[in-house]
């Protein structure tokens, strides 16, 4: 085996292990924008976001949050806000305050396990006219430190719809639904901070 197919399959093997080839690091998650329906008021410290019979279609969110080098950051916070299934969001600057779900919790989070993996049950979010792109916020905390601030897109809804900050940090927050059954789907996502 030549040099070149050598270090080819070197960095196949680690793209396909979730680990880097020796030298190379994993691209950093983009930073995105927090929007201005970060939560206000008490905390819901869940990482189950329906409290209640689910009226909408379910998604289970998972993911790890890993340091470029592919090692994984156990014990890190993971934030996640988003609107409804209607596209409200729990928030004064809202007008659609009168219409939240009961069931619904809007805010939640997980902190990562020791091989970094976090999960989440929650809604799909609905799209609302400022922002037709589907989309989850979400910040990432070490010691009350904030890490990364960005969202989450899904292929299958229309991608980012040129609302991420680039083409380049839309594909890195762009993350694909696999139905579960008629009533739910599951994401994962790789945060790199």
């Amino acid at each position: 085996m030549n040099r070149r197919k050598l270090v080819q399959s070197a960095v196949t093997v680690g793209l396909l292990s979730g680990m880097p080839a020796a030298g190379a690091e994993l691209p950093k998650t983009p930073r995105d924008y927090t929007g201005p329906f970060y939560p206000k008021g008490p905390r819901n410290r869940k990482s189950d976001l329906i409290a209640g019979e689910p009226r909408a279609e379910v998604l289970h969110l998972s993911g790890r949050v890993l340091a470029p080098d592919g090692s994984p950051l156990a014990g890190v916070l993971v934030d996640i806000w988003q609107a409804d299934p209607n596209g409200r969001y729990k928030h004064p600057r809202d007008r659609g305050q009168d219409s939240l779900m009961e069931e619904f919790l809007y805010w939640g989070e997980a902190s990562t396990d020791a091989e970094a993996r976090f999960r989440f049950r929650t809604y799909v979010p609905g799209r609302y006219s400022a922002r037709p792109a589907q989309h989850i916020h979400y910040k990432v905390w070490r010691n009350r430190e904030e890490l990364l601030t960005s969202q989450i897109y899904f292929d299958e809804l229309g991608g980012a719809r040129g609302l991420a900050r680039s083409e380049k940090a839309a594909a890195l927050q762009t993350v694909s639904l696999e139905r579960i059954d008629a009533n739910s789907v599951a994401a994962a996502l790789e945060i790199v901070v």
